[in-house]
């Protein structure tokens, strides 16, 4: 009844909030390697996820970074689309 509907809305709701967050902290972190890279203050050897830096170094710094960039904005739009 009722109760069923409003909590799947609220899930519904959650789970966008959950995407634009998670894409935000994806851009900002792609943005931050991207900067570092161009300023030269990225060093040799700097940590992220193992996927991510399978994409660093099957594509380069700044394709991977444009590229995750690109996707996270992607999460952020359709996560906000969603309402």
């Amino acid at each position: 009844g009722v109760e069923n509907f409003r909590r799947v809305i609220m899930e519904s709701k959650r789970k966008d909030w959950l995407g634009i967050l998670f894409g935000v902290i994806w851009f900002i972190g792609s943005l931050i390697i991207l900067v570092m890279y161009f300023t030269g203050s990225l060093g040799e050897t700097f940590t992220v996820p193992r996927i991510v830096a399978w994409v660093y170094d099957l594509l380069g710094i700044v394709p991977g970074a444009l590229i995750q960039m690109v996707l996270s904005a992607l999460l952020i739009f359709f996560s906000i689309r969603k309402k």
